[in-house]
């Protein structure tokens, strides 16, 4: 039983020391590159090529292995690094529902899909007029995705492009090496908790499984992530409406002027008239209610008056005969 507590302690242990060793190596392994997780800055000075992490036998990967399995994972882009890369684009142009029509369909035809989008303002309709805005967000197919740029730069007057490129290869087959450390590492505690039968290595062990699995499914997210973002690229379009003048706008004459102000002067007083004119259609209703409260109010005031009037003419002929009588 001692022999096995023992066992069971010298396996959590072991696992413990692999964890911290795989932390260090990776918080040295981001330190050393200058790499960052996606979303952060990319540094200025990228890895060599021919540079790589290094992990010794402690990780229960002889050399062949490692490298194996890192040629494996890295396929082909980019000479077998791992690269996100990501445009930006900002259109002007006169057609703008044609360009989001056609930047749709080639979308499609690309095999991206839309990630984002929005759409402010509205149409213009003379010369100078701020139109509509689109900004949207695309994910494309990374294979695909610099011939897609070009097309989208052909839609519109460009205004402005950029690209920036961010080489997570350091990052990317670290975690991955740590996971298959971490996958092993479950195996033989998993391998340890069917042997033994104290209740307190049981516990033991289950907590050290618990946090081995939490770190794999950590790590595994991570990579899922690197992949989603390298496989297809981001491409942020923004498309910006306006109305293009053919020409110079020939100069007007006097009366030509005075035709043109004529009219919009007509045209102001037709307009004032409808308005109203439905003004007064829509309120109909609010009026009618209106009349029939202040009608309703003029004849009980009427009625009040009616009253007082009669009082005081019987008071005054009540006043007449009592003095007419007090005379005689």
């Amino acid at each position: 039983m001692k022999r096995k507590s023992l066992k069971v302690v010298a396996a959590v242990l072991l696992a413990a020391l692999l964890a911290a060793g795989c932390s260090a190596r990776n918080e040295a392994a981001d330190y050393s590159t200058g790499y960052s997780m996606p979303g952060e800055q990319p540094q200025k000075e990228p890895m060599e090529s021919g540079e790589s992490v290094a992990y010794d036998a402690s990780y229960g990967l002889s050399a062949s292995a490692k490298e194996a399995m890192r040629s494996e994972a890295a396929g082909e882009q980019y000479g077998g690094r791992k690269v996100i890369l990501t445009y930006e684009i900002r259109l002007e142009t006169d057609a703008f529902d044609s360009l989001l029509t056609a930047l749709k369909e080639r979308l499609e035809t690309a095999g991206g899909y839309l990630q984002s989008s929005y759409i402010d303002g509205k149409k213009p309709e003379i010369y100078g007029d701020s139109g509509r805005t689109a900004t949207l967000s695309l994910r494309v197919p990374a294979a695909g995705a610099e011939a897609f740029f070009s097309d989208v730069k052909a839609m519109g007057t460009v205004q402005s492009e950029q690209a920036y490129t961010d080489d997570v290869t350091a990052e990317y087959f670290d975690r991955e090496t740590r996971l298959e450390v971490l996958n092993m590492q479950l195996e033989r505690l998993k391998s340890i908790l069917v042997e033994t039968d104290n209740l307190a290595d049981v516990i033991a062990l289950e907590t050290e499984i618990a946090r081995v699995t939490m770190e794999i499914e950590a790590l595994t997210g991570e990579l899922r992530r690197y992949d989603a973002l390298i496989e297809y690229t981001t491409i942020d379009i923004t498309v910006y409406e306006t109305v293009y003048r053919e020409g110079p706008a020939a100069a007007k004459t006097v009366g030509e002027r005075i035709e043109a102000g004529f009219s919009d002067s007509l045209n102001g007083v037709g307009v004032f008239f409808v308005d109203a004119f439905v003004w007064f259609v829509s309120a109909l209703p609010v009026l009618l209610v209106l009349v029939a409260v202040v009608a309703v109010v003029l004849l009980c005031v009427r009625a009040v008056r009616k009253r007082r009037k009669a009082r005081t003419h019987k008071n005054g002929d009540d006043g007449n005969k009592l003095y007419e009588e007090n005379k005689q």
